[in-house]
């Protein structure tokens, strides 16, 4: 009886070093928290409503008419859901101004803050009105 109690201690004091990273979650300290970018005339070719985050994948051009390829992340669709969000928020071929934080390691890419439809809807992606400060992490 005592060493099954032993055993059974033991396992359970082993269960978080093995199952840790089951509850880790990366959040968003791989975007500059500092700035908050604004890109127009983004077109949406694509709007993921999946898990763990949206995504926004979208063209802009620049001043000499080049296209380059952006992708943002969302927060996850029950999140964004609660901002009033949903799968139809966004679809391809709309024009949207996007803004958002820049990725550190990628270019191209960043966590949405907001998008601004072609009517002025707004979706943002939090209700926090910090605009990015570190201090909310």
């Amino acid at each position: 009886m005592k060493s099954k109690l032993l055993i059974s201690l033991a396992l359970l004091a082993a269960l978080p070093v093995f199952c840790g990273s089951l509850f880790a979650h990366h959040g968003s300290a791989s975007y500059k928290a500092d700035k908050v970018i604004v890109l127009k005339q983004a077109t949406v070719t694509k709007f993921l409503w999946a898990n763990p985050h949206a995504m926004l994948l979208f063209d802009v051009r620049d001043e000499k008419g080049n296209v380059f390829h952006w992708a943002g992340e969302a927060g996850s669709p029950s999140a964004v859901r609660l901002m009033g969000w949903n799968k139809y928020s966004v679809r391809a071929g709309d024009v949207v101004t996007v803004h958002l934080y820049l990725s550190k390691f990628e270019s191209n890419v960043g966590r949405v803050e907001k998008i601004v439809l072609a009517d002025g809807t707004t979706l943002k992606d939090s209700p926090r009105g910090d605009r990015g400060e570190v201090s909310r992490y």
